[in-house]
């Protein structure tokens, strides 16, 4: 009996030995399988690679936004415009002067086109001659390049006289010659310096006490309809006056250059509504600018 109760024992703990051997084979087999689900990918196995998820840029509102940097557009800083209008430079161009008031216009006789009449119209000349200062063609138009050949209507007698009778007869102390732009892009410097020239010389033979002044053109507003004149034009015509003024041994007057606004143009309040002739405010300017410029 004794026995029997030994061999149970014996089989008892030899089981309960091997069935914790078993329990101990199978946890360090799981726990081997485990770790190796950690370590399956080899290193240089580009799927192995993680990408790094990016980290989203918070606006104002707290709501994430992915933004990119912007590209920066400098904006190229303009060139300025040069005036087309500037200064003649000149030996004969008239300086600027004290006003000389009217005691110095009263003694000026105009040669021009219908904007002179406003000197009338708007009693800039107050002179015993007032009447007959101002001479303009019947056309109102007075286009440099017809100077040689122009008549001008009497304010007295209403005949066409040409300059040289016009000095003749009046005597002016001074004689201001004063073109308009009309048919300037048809004209050249030798034809230009050629007109002057046979006028001058007309007036001086008839009249040479008369100290003549050659004014310039004025500039064109922009409101000027027509392509044919600009004030790049003008200048250049503005340079052929005064170099037939030199050659001529009168004086000029670079009125343009006293007319001009900031813009290059005649500016709107001078102009009477065709960009080319000067209303009353722009003749009052006119005048200024040449009892301030006046003949020495």
């Amino acid at each position: 009996m004794k026995n029997t109760n030994k061999n149970m024992m014996y089989t008892f703990w030899s089981g309960a030995i091997l069935l914790c051997l078993a329990l101990v084979a199978v946890v360090l087999v799981f726990t081997n399988a485990v770790g190796n689900t950690h370590t399956s990918k080899p290193k240089d196995d580009p799927a192995a690679a993680v990408t790094p998820t990016p980290t989203p840029q918070v606006g104002k509102t707290g709501s994430a936004k992915a933004e990119a940097t912007p590209t920066v557009t400098e904006t190229p800083t303009p060139t300025p415009q040069a005036n087309p209008i500037a200064p003649i430079q000149s030996s004969v161009a008239l300086a600027q002067t004290e006003d000389k008031g009217s005691t110095y216009v009263d003694q000026i006789y105009f040669l021009g086109d219908k904007s002179l009449k406003v000197l009338q119209s708007e009693t800039m000349l107050t002179g015993k001659d007032a009447a007959k200062q101002v001479w303009v063609p019947d056309t109102g138009s007075l286009p440099a390049s017809s100077l040689d050949t122009a008549k001008y209507k009497s304010p007295v007698t209403g005949n066409n006289v040409p300059a040289d009778e016009i000095c003749e007869v009046n005597k002016p102390a001074y004689l201001v010659i004063c073109p308009s732009a009309d048919n300037i892009s048809m004209t050249n410097a030798e034809q230009i310096k050629s007109v002057y020239t046979t006028l001058i010389n007309a007036v001086k033979a008839k009249s040479p006490n008369t100290k003549i002044i050659c004014c310039s053109l004025t500039p064109i507003a922009s409101n000027y309809q027509y392509e044919d004149i600009t004030n790049e034009l003008i200048q250049k015509v503005n340079g052929w006056i005064a170099a037939a003024a030199e050659s001529n041994s009168v004086k000029y007057l670079d009125m343009a250059s006293g007319l001009v606004g900031d813009d290059g143009f005649l500016p709107q309040t001078y102009q009477d509504g065709d960009g080319m002739h000067l209303n009353a405010e722009g003749m009052k300017a006119w005048m200024t600018y040449l009892r301030t410029h006046a003949y020495p």
